[in-house]
Order: C-alpha cells, then structure tokens, then sequence
C-alpha cells in the first residue's frame, strides 16, 4: 500500500510539473472584452531590422511550432485566436516593431499594427527569452478596443 502511494504521489508531482513549465506565458489578449483561447507559444528568429536582430513570437489557440510561416498562418487564422509579435533588440532594449492580431471577435481579424503594444522587462537568460507585453488602456483597431497584457518565457530561437 505504501508504494502506491509514493508511486501516486510521484506521478502527481509529474504531472504538476508538466503542466507548469508547458505554460510559457499568462495574462490575457481581449478584443472586444473578449478573451482569446490562447494556449500556445512560438518563438523564432525574423528578419533583421535596421541591422538589430528580431525574434517573432506567436501567441496561438492551436499548435503553430511544426509550421514552417507559423507568423504568416497565424495571420490568417490558421492557428485560431492569434497574436504575432515583432520584437525588435538594440543591445539591452526591446522594442515591438509590428503585430498582426488574429481574434474571433474582431471585425478586422488578420489585421497589422504598430505602436500600440509595449515590451516590457525583456531579459535573455539561460537561453530563455521573457518579459510582458501590454498595451495602454484605450488601444483600439478600427474603434474595437483591444487589450494586451500577457508575461511570457520561451526558448531563444
């Protein structure tokens, strides 16, 4: 009976533990005080941008790291509700170039944007790239408000 329950007690420790580091982000991405069914992050190296390295990270409702443009599909609602963020790096900042949003409940989904989207407490360490993305409190494509506010880990591509 003992080694049951040690064997039990393990297997819930694992499965804990499992659940925990699969979840590379937390927060929220609303579009018309609607939230977004999130549930994957993809990180991968873009194009540089005015000679600065960039990272692309792709917030999706479905599994987009086996595709091979998971950006560019999850602009198009391939991936369910998305969010696609440019990250831009000069030396110790990180800045959004570019987003594209992909959300069930926007008129515009698919859209691109700018300037309305903050990184903030971007750190590189032990190969992880983290911070928060927010956006200010009236940010808005097209009159749909839209908010931001998600902190997330992933893998350095």
């Amino acid at each position: 009976m003992t080694t049951r329950r040690i064997l039990m007690a393990a297997a819930l420790m694992l499965a804990a533990t499992t659940l925990l580091a699969a979840t590379p982000f937390s927060g929220s991405y609303k579009a018309n005080g609607k939230d977004a069914k999130l549930a994957f992050l993809t990180a991968k190296k873009g194009d540089p941008f005015s000679g600065k390295p960039v990272t692309v990270l792709i917030f999706s409702e479905k599994d987009a790291s086996k595709d091979s443009r998971p950006d560019f599909h999850a602009q198009m609602g391939d991936f369910g509700d998305a969010l696609v963020i440019r990250l831009r790096q000069d030396g110790d900042k990180w800045d959004v170039i570019g987003s594209e949003l992909a959300h069930s409940a926007l008129k515009h989904s698919g859209v691109s944007a700018s300037g309305m989207i903050d990184a903030k407490e971007v750190t590189v360490a032990n190969g992880v790239l983290g911070g928060h993305l927010t956006t200010g409190d009236k940010a808005d494509i097209f009159g749909e408000p839209i908010s931001i506010d998600l902190k997330f880990q992933v893998k350095v591509p």
